[in-house]
């Protein structure tokens, strides 16, 4: 049974691939300039799922396979789709985002365990809770727990997700609203204030009498020998000087 055979026969998953650009001598170039010539070859590395064999290919003639097993059928195109975008980030220098959770950094099992999978290239925890008899075995004892942790993680995640979306959104929506009401009050502060000092404090307009004239003596000495008697107390300057015209 060939490699391809092999990944084929489980359908369920796909297999784990990496890619290394490694030296190869060019022996014609070597022999022509009388030294040693090498030429950077691009290599597919291939592990079954749960399997710890390595499969190496040149990644041309790897693609090459694949694409005629998908063209008859026996290859998912979602999967070749799916690893040529990962070599052509490869040759561009980036690297393909782990697809699901990753097992480093999940806290429901131990760091020894988690470095245990990644060895044997389960690196989710998705891969993790679909592990298939075959897969059970080469994990070997506690093999089934840890199937277990993952599937009952992630049910309660996906049972959790939608309310957890929810209330992020009800507090983006309260967020909103609070930053609203808060500028609109300091809006309002603001005018109160530029009211406050453009308006005019009221103010009477003080009367002036004749009382108010009492250091002018001349006014209302003249008025009392015109008239014989002092004006009256809120005759005004100028209708006191008209009346003594």
């Amino acid at each position: 049974m060939s490699v391809v055979d092999s990944i084929v026969d489980r359908k369920e998953m796909a297999p784990f691939v990496r890619f290394e650009r490694k030296p190869i001598e060019d022996k014609a170039e070597s022999e022509r300039q009388g030294r040693y010539v090498a030429k950077d070859v691009d290599f597919a590395f291939v592990t079954a799922p749960y399997s710890k064999d390595i499969f190496k290919q040149k990644a041309k003639d790897w693609f090459a396979t694949i694409k005629q097993d998908m063209q008859n059928g026996r290859f998912p195109q979602e999967w070749y789709e799916k690893f040529e975008k990962q070599y052509e980030a490869f040759k561009n220098g980036q690297e393909m985002p782990v697809e699901g959770t990753a097992i480093r950094g999940w806290g429901v099992i131990s760091p020894a365990q988690q470095e245990e999978l990644i060895r044997m290239n389960i690196l989710t925890v998705e891969l993790l809770s679909n592990i298939n008899d075959e897969g059970v075995k080469r994990i070997g004892m506690g093999a089934v727990d840890l199937k277990t942790k993952a599937k009952a993680w992630l049910a309660q995640l996906n049972d959790k997700g939608p309310l957890t979306l929810k209330v992020a959104a009800t507090e983006k929506e309260n967020a909103i609203l609070k930053s609203s009401v808060e500028t609109l009050q300091k809006q309002v502060e603001s005018l109160m204030a530029a009211l406050r000092v453009e308006k005019p404090v009221p103010h009477e307009t003080a009367e002036i009498t004749a009382d108010d004239l009492i250091d002018d003596d001349d006014i209302v000495e003249q008025y009392k020998a015109k008239f014989g008697k002092a004006p009256h107390h809120k005759m005004k300057p100028e209708t006191i000087r008209d009346a003594l015209k």
